[in-house]
């Protein structure tokens, strides 16, 4: 794909997952080693298998983040009961979950999203986020301090279908107030992303960071977020405010 000016897009929606941020280490990985160091055997597989389970014996996920956070803690509870954890010890667990996770699996910001959201913004593109995720996004872009940037967040548990269905990006057009010839979608995965954004007519784009996916026809393919800046023409370098240091986390 060639955008020869950033007056043919309006409009760049992003992926969150693995194009915005990624968990360090992964979630599973995270909560099966606090486990672990709570007495409780556990590794990303048996946490996968528990979570299946719980799932089927747990009411359906609520819609709205306040009534998901209630419904986590009772999910929680039986994901718990499936990794080993004794019924009097439950409520401990999860207290140490509670004040522990973030040390054993943490969302961290790429090192260029900060600023290429900025510089995006300042050079008047609308920026959202159409994401396969829980309701809790609202909460993960506020602590990274992502959410300053975005028009709007559609998370698929919220919205109620998942991409690469057409339906939650039209919903992103219209959030947008733009069609879809005017709109880039930047993800990190072909058929979800790229093969969903584009029959809707939008500009895909595959952020492939390790450089292990191909080039394909109708599709751009960039490495680091930063390369969008140059692809649509945006000459934010020279501006030191856009530069500022985000906090550590």
């Amino acid at each position: 794909m060639h955008v020869s000016s950033k007056d043919d897009i309006r409009a760049v929606l992003f992926d969150f997952g693995g194009t915005l941020a990624y968990d360090e280490p992964g979630y599973a990985e995270g909560f099966a080693a606090l486990c672990t160091a709570m007495g409780y055997p556990a590794d990303a597989q048996s946490y996968h298998r528990a979570g299946q389970e719980a799932e089927q014996v747990s009411p359906e996920a609520p819609r709205d983040v306040e009534r998901w956070l209630l419904w986590r803690e009772s999910y929680r509870e039986e994901l718990l009961r499936r990794l080993g954890v004794p019924e009097n010890e439950i409520e401990h667990m999860k207290r140490i979950i509670a004040e522990r996770f973030r040390y054993y699996s943490r969302a961290r910001c790429y090192p260029e999203t900060h600023y290429v959201l900025r510089s995006l913004r300042w050079a008047g593109y609308i920026v959202g986020v159409i994401s396969n995720i829980s309701p809790g996004l609202p909460l993960v872009l506020k602590e990274l301090e992502l959410d300053q940037y975005l028009a709007f967040a559609i998370a698929s548990d919220t919205f109620g279908v998942a991409k690469p269905d057409p339906r939650i990006f039209e919903e992103g057009l219209r959030r947008a107030g733009v069609p879809a010839e005017a709109a880039m979608y930047v993800g990190d995965a072909i058929d979800p992303d790229v093969v969903g954004s584009a029959a809707v007519g939008m500009h895909p784009v595959l952020i492939d960071r390790r450089g292990r996916v191909p080039e394909r026809e109708g599709m751009l393919r960039i490495t680091n977020l930063t390369q969008l800046l140059d692809r649509l023409g945006v000459d934010s370098w020279r501006d030191k405010s856009l530069h500022d240091i985000v906090p550590s986390r």
